[in-house]
């Protein structure tokens, strides 16, 4: 695994790390915290976290937007901040209405930063290195959420409210961090990357034009009659951001599907579903950076996203022949399906990744990216509900279904994105029209990790 250059990307890689303890922390900590200090019932655990999900879709593109006037950067540090003083406040949760209070809080910062720290990552990356970087930064928060487990198996192991108390600390205190880290970027902004110079920098980022604070420039104003244009206007860039969002149903499937199939209709031992959890890390952090390589067109990243349906299509297929296997062909069935799950997972973050940032408008990356995460949201707040009604209903027949839902969509990618590039192409020839809507900020020289 190859580090980024010195300079933003790297500092960037810090700050992911950092941001990645957390979901190992509070996936399966959080959870028993609120149930065994917080006294609450699974049912109250489990819809207050689908509400706060459903509750964040309302704030990612504003969010978005905002990080493009003011500064990514800027907004990145206040909402690292905001988190953890929210994750901190879970200490005060005692009742049902206080939990979903501070969820719904934790939802819509959770929901804000994540396109913001996209479009950060996007204005410091060229089409050229930006694949290659985003594939670094999957493995390096892969690595981090295997690494925070070891605190979570303290706590299991205390089993007492000190050592979950001390567990939702070491997140909020894990957010801080990420805040700090931020303060060591160079601030950038939708309009000062617009205004780079061709090529990539010295450390292989975008050149940011510096702007001086002190020089106020001129006011442009939008031709009389014009419209400005946003992503809510951009309807082919939309449709992949849904069709995306049901692409990502694969962490459902691994996440829930799974242990609960190998638990009750298969043969397999009581430690496999552990041991397929692992070998999806493993398989994971050995060929993101391969895969993410294959992805350097819109055309290319569509392709992946097909093929990935291929994949899962046949991983579907091998979980419901599990069914009727005996302990050591379930135990190779079920293994094979995992890998080709992995794989499946791979390709479809690189191709969105591809689509996301080649499809956005430049000057509005935060605002693209967060109507991208619209759709993501949506399956990740629905998606638990309808993968365990489907294999509980309809048991094997479920896991197909599923596969070839996922299949057809996958496949629906490649003439969608065909569209969506051909209306990207012609936005990008087409005047538009410019308004005062960039703040004078400084970017200065990148920071050396």
């Amino acid at each position: 695994m190859i580090l980024p250059p010195r300079g933003p990307s790297r500092v960037y890689a810090t700050l992911t790390f950092f941001d990645s303890l957390v979901p190992g922390i509070m996936l399966a900590g959080g959870v028993l915290f609120f149930t065994k200090v917080a006294h609450l019932d699974a049912v109250e655990v489990g819809s207050g976290l689908s509400l706060a999900a459903l509750a964040g879709l309302v704030v990612a593109v504003p969010a978005g937007r905002l990080g493009d006037r003011v500064g990514h950067r800027r907004l990145l540090i206040g909402l690292s901040l905001l988190r953890g003083l929210i994750l901190a406040g879970y200490q005060l949760v005692n009742s049902y209405p206080v939990f979903l209070a501070v969820a719904c809080l934790a939802g819509f910062a959770e929901s804000a930063v994540a396109p913001v720290r996209q479009a950060y990552l996007g204005a410091i990356t060229t089409p050229v290195n930006r694949v290659r970087t985003l594939a670094f930064n999957r493995v390096v928060r892969n690595v981090g959420a295997t690494l925070s487990t070891p605190a979570l198996g303290v706590a299991l192991a205390l089993d007492t409210p000190v050592a979950f108390r001390a567990l939702i600390g070491l997140g909020a205190v894990s957010v801080l961090i990420v805040a700090l880290v931020a303060t060591r970027l160079p601030e950038t902004t939708a309009a000062a990357t617009t205004t780079a110079g061709p090529g990539p920098g010295p450390d292989g980022t975008a050149r940011a034009k510096r702007m001086n604070p002190k020089r106020t420039s001129p006011k442009r104003t939008s031709p009389k009659g014009a419209k400005r244009r946003g992503v809510l206007r951009d309807r082919p860039y939309l449709t992949l951001s849904l069709l995306n969002g049901v692409l990502i149903m694969h962490m459902e499937l691994l996440e829930i599907g799974m242990p609960l199939w190998v638990t009750h209709h298969t043969r397999a031992p009581a430690w496999a579903t552990s041991a397929l959890l692992f070998t999806n890390v493993l398989v994971a952090i050995g060929f993101q950076m391969r895969v993410g390589r294959t992805v350097t067109t819109v055309s290319s990243a569509a392709r992946v996203l097909r093929r990935g349906g291929y994949f899962l299509l046949t991983a579907a297929a091998l979980f419901a022949l599990a069914e009727t296997l005996g302990p050591l062909l379930c135990l190779t069935a079920l293994f094979t399906a995992v890998v080709l799950l992995t794989l499946t997972e791979l390709l479809q973050s690189a191709g969105s990744w591809g689509l996301s940032y080649d499809l956005a408008d430049a000057a509005r990356l935060g605002e693209y990216q967060g109507a991208w995460s619209v759709g993501t949201h949506l399956i990740r707040s629905c998606g638990p509900v309808l993968v365990t009604l489907a294999l509980s209903t309809l048991n094997a027949t479920g896991w197909l279904i599923i596969g070839l839902i996922y299949a057809v969509a996958a496949a629906g990618a490649v003439p969608l994105a065909r569209r969506a590039e051909a209306a990207h192409g012609a936005r990008a020839k087409t005047p538009q029209p410019t308004t005062d809507t960039t703040l004078p900020v400084e970017v200065p020289a990148p920071h050396k990790a």
